[in-house]
């Protein structure tokens, strides 16, 4: 008996010498030709011609059996236009259709731009300017002792950089601060920091109830604009001699009707 071979047959391709496809490329001689055609293109050509072949065996078998009685109620909308089916053109809509189509719509965007406004002016009414950018107005009383030296007065009301007070009680109620702070330790400093880079949930929701209004105020002016358009579509498509204005870029277009006298 013949040994078995250690290694399987398909490792042998790799051994075995083959020999390459090669095509020749176009002579020097009849480069004016163009390029030489290859058999993948001369594959990609013959499906093609056999696939009009077939279609074309396909239209004449079809007409063959063609019943020359059948009718469809299709043929009464389409005519023959040089040997093509063709269907015929339905009927626009008339000027007063039109007349009509722009009245409903100038009157159901008149009616969402009438809503948005409202809500646009309820949202003003409830936030009314206020802006959280404010610093506060915070005012004190100090009561000051007579007997001490700091005036005839019985109190004396400061702002916070204690300007309305003397120099002996502004300065006593600096050292106050300072010694208060330097009690509390830097606890109330980092709690302090912490606040401003995390903003709390009211700050959000104000923030939130601007940023609507600024969407509604922008999609109102869409809609008066939209509003604006449709009443000059319908003004159009009524009578009367007009000019086209020349309008800036940007600007919606501006039309001149002549002034006619009524009867």
């Amino acid at each position: 008996r013949q040994p078995r071979l250690s290694c399987p047959m398909s490792s042998l391709r790799h051994v075995v010498k083959s020999r390459p496809y090669r095509e020749r490329s176009q002579p020097a001689a009849r480069a004016k030709l163009g390029l030489l055609e290859k058999h993948k293109d001369y594959v990609l050509r013959a499906r093609d011609f056999h696939k009009k072949q077939d279609t074309i065996h396909r239209m004449r078998d079809k007409a063959a059996a063609k019943n020359p009685d059948e009718f469809y109620f299709g043929m009464n909308r389409s005519q023959m236009t040089g040997g093509v089916h063709k269907k015929a053109k339905e009927a626009g809509p008339s000027g007063d259709e039109l007349k009509a189509f722009r009245k409903d719509d100038a009157t159901y965007v008149a009616m969402k731009h009438k809503m948005e406004s409202q809500k646009v002016a309820k949202l003003r009414a409830n936030l009314h300017g206020v802006s959280q950018q404010q610093p506060p107005q915070n005012k004190r009383t100090v009561f000051v002792d007579p007997s001490d030296g700091g005036g005839g007065g019985g109190g004396a009301t400061s702002s916070e950089d204690g300007g309305g007070l003397d120099g002996g009680a502004s300065a006593g109620l600096d050292l106050g601060v300072g010694a208060a702070a330097a009690a509390g330790g830097g606890g109330a400093v980092a709690r302090r920091q912490r606040k401003g880079k995390h903003q709390s949930k009211p700050a959000k929701q104000l923030a939130a109830r601007y940023s609507e209004l600024h969407q509604r105020e922008e999609r109102e002016r869409k809609l008066a604009q939209c509003v604006q358009r449709l009443a000059t579509e319908r003004a159009l498509l009524g009578k009367g001699r007009r000019k086209k204005l020349q309008s800036k870029s940007g600007q919606p277009r501006q039309f001149k009707w002549r002034q006619e006298r009524k009867r």
